[in-house]
């Protein structure tokens, strides 16, 4: 299952005959001839279901016609009928093999999503001894092999299950069709795509066919209750809606539009819904690069990035610069600034194979991702991968029972990490044809979770440097302060994870303090976590924490952070004078850097800053624009030597353009005074080099 038809099929499964002229037909009425063209056109139409049923009653007139049955055989398959599948092939190997050598693999593979997997790695191994001298032998022997190992390692993750409780959603989500990408919108409600509508029909070209749309379900004491048309401008009429994903602020909603063409086939774009004015606005199709006329863009997911205003989208295409099948991509956008990052292949994680329906979870920072191109369980099994873009961790199968021989996608946690959903084809869920045809939502939750919440306070710590305000602290109790110290409002504090296998830290979430400078944070057990301040008045601020000891749920008190605040505002270097007329630093200059500049620079490694020169207004202009922009890049010259990166650094020179004070008295006679003020050499804050890491996203 290939490409773009995998997407069609999965995710919206439309049962559907545009040859018929009635909405009830006879398929008695037709002859072996027209039945088999009317398969094949369905075929075309991707209407697998209705192309079964022309080859089943075609079968009945023509029962040894090996190539329908061959066909037929891989319809099954498609259509996830295993049971039928193999039966088919398994008699096709026996009657002609030689005629149809893919036959054995098609049999192994419905063994195998059957769970039959000592059968199926038997099977696969005499595929892979028979199917030789043939083009593409190197290709199917690869995926056999792959196969093969699956059946192995599906037994052992079988034996080591995970402790979780799993739930079939109730008959007010669940239909007899697919139900489809489950999203929370808080703790209490979620939505869900369904299609209302209870029995195989068929349409014409004529008849109003009903299409997919976001349903809410909604938390009643412990049970769900489902249904509920979710009344916003992102449910069209005659549009195919699904696959939702919403932003960490709540405020923009990523979903899937999808149409047919003139060819028969779907075409999917993603869009985004603003919500503003307390409701959800019109969508808008999202340009270049994530959306491509030529290809499909669809299953959209939010990841984090460090910077406040970039979030990470990942989607789903079939773009032929992946590595086949279906690959997850993925584009930084700055929303403030409405703009979009380069696309990239998430090279890391896919495979030949299908990679779809990525979900990330902020608080884990955990990509989760359904995959067939690895040695799972069978079919498509829910995979994790912890860290972001493609600087990530080890990959793990998510293990049985979430993961079975049949296909699990569509994953999502709840905010707490606790609790979630799936979608899987298992049997046992609502179907409309067969047992394992159609995709249902099922509820789990983790048996032995730990929640660990963290908690502190921050104050600001002033010290006789940098303009900053002095006080006595000499006896000064930094652990317990006083009812008078007047904690930090209104600042930014971020949270860290460190990956176990890279050794770094990526950014999990951030919290802004209210007015009595408290902070909250929801852990996960066995971590280490890294807390930063943010902003550029901040330093002297990064904490550590590890959960790997924490057994049990609880909540942990952090002791006060105490953090230096600098002025967002451009600070004077006090005495950094230079000779008249030259631009050279002398040694008293450097000593005065030594002990402030060069400390702060080394103190917060984060910080890019701004050096600046400034002159009085005597003397030719052009001239002292010259002078001043000597001086700031001689400082700068001089912070690269004592070991500060240049790219942390931006020498400007302002010449006269920023006087602080008058150069001259109101009479118009000469200000000394005022021109030394003017006279100056200072510096700000302008940035982080995590901002110019993300800048690099859009270049």
């Amino acid at each position: 299952m290939r490409k773009v038809e995998k997407i069609i099929f999965t995710i919206f499964f439309i049962i559907t005959s545009n040859l018929q002229t009635n909405s009830q037909i006879n398929i008695d009425d037709y002859d072996p001839r027209q039945l088999k063209k009317m398969a094949e056109s369905s075929i075309r139409e991707s209407d697998y279901f209705s192309a079964i049923l022309f080859y089943e009653a075609y079968l009945k007139y023509k029962p040894n016609n090996l190539n329908v049955k061959y066909d037929l055989g891989k319809l099954y398959l498609k259509t996830r009928e295993y049971k039928k599948a193999s039966i088919i092939f398994k008699e096709i190997i026996n009657v002609l093999e030689n005629k149809y050598p893919l036959a054995r693999f098609y049999y192994a593979q419905s063994l195998k999503s059957m769970g039959n997997y000592d059968e199926a790695l038997k099977e696969f191994n005499i595929f892979r001894t028979k199917y030789k001298n043939f083009k593409d032998s190197k290709y199917w022997s690869k995926i056999a092999r792959t196969e093969a190992i699956s059946c192995d390692s599906a037994k052992l993750l079988i034996n080591k299950p995970v402790d979780v409780t799993i739930e079939y959603m109730n008959s007010t989500i669940n239909s007899k069709h697919i139900e489809a990408s489950p999203i929370y919108l808080n703790e209490n409600q979620f939505l869900y795509v369904s299609l209302k509508l209870d029995s195989l029909r068929f349409f014409t070209y004529e008849d109003k066919i009903p299409t997919r749309k976001f349903y809410i379900a909604n938390k009643e004491d412990k049970d769900w209750l489902g249904g509920l048309y979710w009344d916003s401008p992102v449910n069209i009429e005659g549009v195919e809606i699904c696959n939702g994903a919403i932003s960490k602020d709540g405020k923009r909603f990523y979903f899937t539009q999808c149409e047919k063409t003139y060819e028969g086939k779907y075409t999917c774009a993603i869009y985004m819904s603003k919500f503003e004015n307390n409701k959800w606005q019109e969508p808008i199709k999202l340009p270049p690069p994530i959306n491509d006329p030529n290809y499909s863009s669809t299953q959209p997911a939010i990841g984090s990035s460090p910077k406040s205003s970039t979030e990470i989208i990942y989607f789903i295409s079939e773009r032929p610069e992946g590595k086949g099948g279906l690959d997850i991509w993925y584009v930084a956008y700055d929303f403030e600034k409405n703009r979009f990052g380069r696309l990239k292949n998430l090279t890391k994680i896919n495979t030949s194979g299908n990679e779809m329906t990525p979900y990330y979870d902020q608080s884990s920072r955990t990509l989760f991702f359904s995959s067939d191109g690895y040695a799972g369980l069978g079919g498509l099994d829910i995979y994790k991968v912890s860290g972001e873009r493609n600087k990530l961790g080890k990959i793990e199968n998510l293990g049985y029972p979430i993961n079975t021989s049949y296909d699990e996608l569509y994953f999502t946690l709840s905010k707490s990490g606790e609790d979630g959903f799936f979608v899987s084809n298992r049997p046992g869920g609502s179907s409309l044809i067969g047992e394992t045809c159609c995709d249902n939502i099922y509820y789990f939750k983790w048996n032995q979770f730990i929640r660990i919440v963290v908690t502190g306070k921050i104050y600001p710590f002033y010290k006789d440097r940098f303009g900053r305000k002095k006080i006595d602290l000499s006896k000064f109790d930094f652990m317990n302060p006083s009812d008078t110290t007047k904690p930090l409002a209104n600042a930014s504090i971020a949270l860290y994870v460190k990956d176990k296998e890279t050794g770094q830290y990526g950014f999990v979430d951030r919290f802004i303090t209210d007015k009595d400078g408290k902070y909250f944070f929801n852990l996960l057990p066995d971590k280490d976590y890294q807390f930063k301040m943010e902003g550029f008045q901040y330093f002297e601020s990064e904490i550590h924490l590890s959960t790997e000891n924490v057994t049990f749920s609880d909540t942990i008190q952090m002791p006060p952070i105490w953090v230096n605040v600098l002025s967002d505002k451009p600070i004077v270097l006090e005495n950094i004078y230079y000779e008249f007329n030259s631009a050279e630093l002398t040694e008293k200059d450097k000593k005065v850097l030594d002990t402030t500049l060069v400390l702060l620079m080394k103190e917060a490694p984060e910080f890019i800053i701004e050096l600046s020169a400034h002159t009085d207004s005597i003397g030719d202009f052009d001239y002292n624009m010259k002078l001043s922009q000597q001086r700031a890049e001689n400082v700068v010259k001089y912070l690269i030597s004592k070991g500060i990166p240049r790219e942390r650094l931006i020498a400007k020179g302002y010449g006269p353009l920023r006087p602080i004070a008058p150069n001259f008295k109101p009479d118009g006679s000469d200000n000394p005074e005022g021109r030394e003020k003017n006279r100056r050499t200072e510096f700000k804050i302008v940035g982080t080099i995590y901002d110019l890491q993300e800048e690099e996203e859009f270049k």
